[in-house]
């Protein structure tokens, strides 16, 4: 009984705890998230300390909204600044709340809601999208240092400063007016992004894939195309990316849990539901004349998941588009895909001589690897084989790591270039 408790709570803990924090959050205040995810962390507690004598509940999900409202209660109750706040609060229902005014259609939900209500402008574009990755997406201090490119220290003073402008302010979860959409839809794109890129490459753990986190980002993603208030090209470009590169989710790992690129995925297996959705977004997304970040990479998307094979995928026009995309976006990240698009469009040599200068991150050593062996420089590539290895960050990374070292053992390059 014990070890089915602590199944059912971990899948709690992952796939409902968002929704309790956003749920309660959104009665305390944006400031008092802090408060929230407390309340709902000792409700799982008490889960796990309760449900294994007492039997689980019929409803695990309200159990835990009750006792984390109960316990959220207790806290405020000990302040007495916040005693008419907790006298007004009331019973949560998380399978049935909606969220009113103008988020009364797809966009109902707390998570959304909340991803508006912390986007506020009192806070800095950066703080906006960090604090809704922490509060609203549930990601950890170090999944979002990852994601932003950031140190993790730095990463949890901005989270303390971005709680005590919420605080100071006395900012409450409640829609955005009208007027106010637009300016704030920017950031919730860029936190969307990040929580699906967090879930398709994981930036630790023994998973590189987290479906879950993948499949709430495009269904928020689509909820905000389609919604009148919040339509328009930039968040159908968004859904399109998202959904288009969504589809390729179940072949990101083989079943010998060694991490899939592009030219090993069995594109038969990707989601054509999900091929056919983005590409409906993608086309909505290209009405007006506006061209983000968001169109350059649904278009790359596209290219990829149309293409019949890595071989024949128009590289050339993906390497065009990544010039465009670096304009606007001069990331690590983008600069190292250009030069992969570029080694499949003009050979190794040029793909080499447009990489960026290898840093932290394994993919730039992985890829330098790659190009090497192509020159057949194979003392080269195993340094940077084996430097990719050490910066590994999930387990189906290192074992793709290592059988590209074994290939070269075996003088098999078969298994060095996947």
């Amino acid at each position: 009984m014990g070890g089915q408790v602590h199944r059912l709570v971990d899948s709690l803990a992952r796939d409902s705890a968002s929704r309790l924090v956003a749920a309660l959050a959104r009665r305390l205040g944006a400031g008092r998230i802090a408060v929230a995810e407390d309340s709902v962390q000792h409700a799982l507690l008490q889960a796990l300390t309760s449900w294994p004598f007492k039997g689980v509940p019929a409803r695990p999900e309200a159990w835990l909204a009750t006792v984390a409202r109960n316990r959220a209660l207790d806290l405020l109750r000990h302040e007495a600044r916040r005693l008419a706040l907790a006298g007004e609060l009331v019973p949560l229902e998380p399978a049935t709340e909606r969220f009113g005014g103008h988020f009364d259609r797809e966009l109902n939900d707390d998570e959304l809601a909340l991803l508006f209500a912390v986007c506020h402008p009192v806070l800095s574009p950066e703080m906006r999208v960090t604090f809704a990755l922490k509060s609203v997406c549930g990601l950890t201090v170090p999944q979002i240092a990852a994601g932003l490119l950031g140190e993790p220290a730095a990463i949890a003073q901005r989270l303390v400063r971005a709680r005590r402008q919420l605080e100071t302010a006395g900012i409450a979860i409640e829609a955005p007016p009208p007027e106010a959409l637009a300016e704030r839809a920017e950031s919730v794109r860029t936190a969307l992004y990040l929580m699906f890129n967090e879930g398709y490459s994981a930036s630790s753990g023994e998973a590189l894939v987290q479906a879950e986190l993948c499949v709430e980002a495009v269904r928020l993603a689509r909820a905000l195309a389609r919604h009148p208030m919040t339509a328009g090209p930039a968040s159908d470009a968004l859904a399109a990316l998202l959904a288009l590169t969504a589809a390729r989710l179940s072949t990101r790992v083989g079943p010998d849990g060694v991490a899939q690129l592009l030219d090993n995925q069995p594109r038969e297996r990707w989601d054509g539901g999900l091929i056919v959705a983005g590409l409906a977004h993608l086309e909505r997304s290209a009405a007006g004349e506006e061209l983000t970040v968001w169109h350059l990479r649904a278009e790359i998307a596209a290219l990829h998941t149309t293409a019949p094979s890595t071989r024949a995928t128009d590289w050339p026009r993906i390497a065009a588009i990544y010039d465009r995309l670096i304009e606007i976006d001069p990331s690590p990240v983008a600069a190292l895909a250009r030069a992969v698009a570029i080694g499949r469009a003009c050979g190794a040599q040029e793909g080499l001589a447009a990489l960026p200068v290898p840093d932290a991150s394994p993919y730039a050593h992985a890829a330098a690897g790659v190009f090497l062996l192509e020159l057949g420089q194979a003392v080269d590539a195993r340094a940077e084989f084996e430097k990719a290895l050490a910066l590994a960050r999930t387990e189906p990374e290192r074992r793709l790591m290592e059988r590209r070292l074994k290939g070269l053992d075996e003088k098999d390059p078969s298994l060095c270039s996947g």
